[in-house]
């Protein structure tokens, strides 16, 4: 996939595929080196690209794309291939400049022109709806029953610890 230069506000950004020396820039993003580590092994194997949105070099979003079958998806897809978008982020920020928006296009773009017929994705539609909105906005739709599709574990302001199930649905589009 070749690089692309867009604006925010004529601020130029890129979209690329993220190689392992952006690590520093990714941490910026979020900050857990083994979630990076695990998706450059992902990409190292073939089972994923690691997409970046970069400004002047420094990431300032992500999306992994799983080039595995989105197995939960496949009753809707005729049982043919769905590749998954995971982890979409953007920096607090730079949220509502459609770089998000460009990415999954970006993501779209290589499923196209490696044959994959459907892109499938989870969103929590209560906790998340604006990233509902947006994947609507973009084609997608609903399928099947939400899920829980997580635990995670997590430190509020205060020090108090929790978990939060992210109850999510999934949406795919067809090319």
């Amino acid at each position: 996939m070749n690089e692309r230069s867009y604006e925010i506000n004529s601020i130029p950004y890129q979209i690329r595929i993220i190689e392992e020396s952006d690590l520093d820039s990714l941490l910026l993003v979020k900050r857990d080196a083994s979630v990076h580590t695990d998706r450059f092994q992902q990409q190292k194997d073939g089972k994923a690209v690691y997409l970046g949105a970069f400004i002047n070099n420094y990431a300032v979003g992500y999306v992994l794309l799983s080039l595995d079958n989105k197995e939960d998806v496949m009753p809707y897809t005729n049982n043919q291939k769905c590749a998954d978008m995971i982890d979409l982020l953007i920096i607090e920020p730079l949220r509502n400049y459609g770089i998000g928006s460009q990415l999954a296009l970006a993501c779209e773009e290589y499923c196209k022109e490696n044959e994959i017929p459907y892109l499938g994705l989870d969103v929590n539609p209560t906790d998340n709806s604006a990233a509902k909105r947006l994947y609507e906005r973009l084609g997608y739709h609903a399928v099947g029953e939400v899920h829980l599709d997580g635990v995670y574990e997590y430190t509020d302001e205060q020090g108090n610890q929790g978990k939060y199930e992210d109850w999510c649905i999934d949406m795919i589009k067809r090319f």
